[in-house]
């Protein structure tokens, strides 16, 4: 399924659209677009959103984007036009400290550095509020981000090794390579 969070938001506005930040809300635009560069396969989808995710928390970030890290350098719209500042409406920052996304991060940062599941009760170590908790596994669940085992929860088995590095975005199976190759 296809998971846009902020940073995913802000990795494809500047890979595709040529712009610095997306708009200050998500549009059935905005959706539709995404959607065309989602791979079909579930489990590769699921990889492709984490790498996503991951490439604007770490790399693609709003304030110091470190492009020279970046594997999609070469493909990125808003490098090409030579970083042009965003010019869209005032945006209202949103407070991240305990919101369900930093709780989501938190769950995600725990199954990556784990080897093997992750019991339930490892995962009430990361985070006190247990409906929030609950709510943040939920959805990552729902999203294909997090699978449940019989030993707990973990990463899907695509998701076992580091979503992000090497991410190679023109070796990724049903990825298109350029944004002109659109579904």
């Amino acid at each position: 399924s296809l998971v846009l969070d902020t940073n995913v938001r802000r990795v494809l506005s500047r890979l595709f659209a040529g712009e610095q930040l997306p708009p200050p809300t998500l549009s059935q635009g905005e959706r539709r677009a995404a959607e065309r560069w989602l791979p079909d396969d579930p489990g590769i989808a699921a990889t492709w959103s984490v790498a996503v995710m991951e490439l604007g928390a770490l790399v693609c970030t709003a304030r110091r984007p470190t492009c020279g890290e970046c594997p999609v350098t070469d493909l990125c719209e808003w490098r090409s036009r030579g970083y042009p500042p965003y010019a869209g409406p005032a945006r209202r920052g949103q407070a991240y400290a305990g919101t369900d996304r930093q709780c989501r991060g938190r769950i995600l940062s725990l199954l990556r550095d784990a080897d093997a599941p992750v019991s339930h009760e490892a995962v009430t170590l990361v985070w006190d509020e247990g409906d929030q908790r609950q709510r943040a596994l939920a959805s990552l669940i729902d999203d294909g981000l997090v699978v449940e085992t019989e030993e707990g929860v973990a990463l899907p088995s695509a998701l076992r090794t580091s979503a992000v590095a090497p991410l190679r975005w023109e070796e990724s199976p049903g990825v298109p390579t350029s944004p002109s190759r659109r579904r």
